[in-house]
């Protein structure tokens, strides 16, 4: 009986102690547990074996050859990279390791006559794909670049032309919002066979073309860019109304001409000459090739129009000595 109230004294007095350590723990395990789900950490996925790339291709372009290959976004977690090899004669060596965000790589060590094969593998935290697809490919020398590339606009068409450099080459015309910028992806959805194409006409935006000569093949082989060409609609001058006319009665001179040819034209300015030393007044604005002026019309008068462009007006067709005769 005396033993069992000595160890009943012994536990009462551990049993603060065990209370502050248990409650310790509990407060490190509340901690603890937030931080379990965090993202970043490796899960089940992380080591999940990545499936291989593919839609493999490759375009020559001038000194590169640039391979391309897809992969989802979405399979990207735990994803290190790819591994692209290359063989010419034998066996396949890596030549590059990229980024697990990038799609594409520029391969300048070749030769023009010469057959490579290309493939693709990804890697991951537990290893390796099986490899993509073998891509063979034989780039040929590319054709020189078109020359002279001009642009005239009807209504809401953009012609573009230039001058055809062979009678095999093709062509791939890209467009750009900005100078010297541009994509792998050309404007036409087949090579273009002929030495102009068509395009939308914006007259609120600036862009730039330029076009490649290509021999058509599966790898394009296309050669340098033409010089840039830039559609600025801001800098578009028309040119001068046409077999302008006036027909004074007792009240009015009525002014009438023809449309110059450019359709971007957005209306005309009318002017008249006040006085030898006051020179051409504005008088009005019209979006229609007529005006009517009103006042007395017994005084000889002389008139210039001009076509107003996005921003500019071209320059002025002129009838000089408009005067009302009275009838007798």
């Amino acid at each position: 009986m005396i033993k069992n109230k000595h160890i009943f004294s012994i536990f009462s007095c551990l049993l603060p102690t065990v209370y502050y350590l248990l409650s310790i723990v509990c407060c490190l395990l509340f901690l603890l547990l937030p931080a379990c789900g965090k993202k970043g950490d490796p899960t089940l996925k992380s080591y999940e074996k990545p499936e291989a790339p593919s839609g493999l291709t490759a375009i020559h372009r001038e000194s590169e050859i640039i391979i391309s290959w897809e992969f989802p976004k979405t399979k990207e977690q735990g994803l290190k990279g790819f591994h692209l090899l290359k063989s010419s004669a034998g066996d396949f060596q890596s030549i590059a390791f990229i980024a697990k965000e990038k799609r594409s790589h520029k391969d300048s060590n070749f030769a023009t006559g010469e057959e490579y094969h290309y493939k693709i593998i990804s890697e991951s935290l537990r290893g390796i794909t099986n490899d993509s697809i073998i891509l063979s490919i034989k780039p040929v020398i590319p054709p020189s670049p078109p020359r002279k590339l001009t642009f005239s606009v009807h209504h809401e068409t953009l012609d573009l032309s230039w001058e055809r450099v062979d009678e095999k080459s093709t062509y791939n015309i890209y467009k750009s919002t900005q100078k010297g910028t541009y994509s792998l992806v050309p404007l036409n959805a087949q090579p273009l066979k002929k030495p102009s194409f068509k395009d939308s006409f914006d007259i609120n935006q600036t862009v730039f073309y330029t076009v490649r000569s290509s021999t058509g093949s599966r790898i394009r082989d296309e050669g340098p860019l033409s010089e840039d060409l830039t559609v600025n609609p801001l800098e578009f001058i028309p040119s001068s109304p046409q077999n302008l006319e006036a027909v004074p009665t007792s009240e009015n001179v009525y002014l009438l001409w023809k449309e110059p040819p450019e359709t971007w034209v957005s209306g005309y300015r009318v002017y008249r000459e006040m006085s030898k030393q006051e020179g051409y007044v504005f008088i009005g604005f019209t979006h229609t090739p007529s005006y009517a002026d009103n006042g007395s019309t017994i005084e000889k008068r002389n008139y210039r129009v001009t076509a107003l462009g996005p921003a500019k007006e071209g320059p002025p067709a002129e009838i000089r000595d408009v005067v009302y005769e009275l009838p007798r």
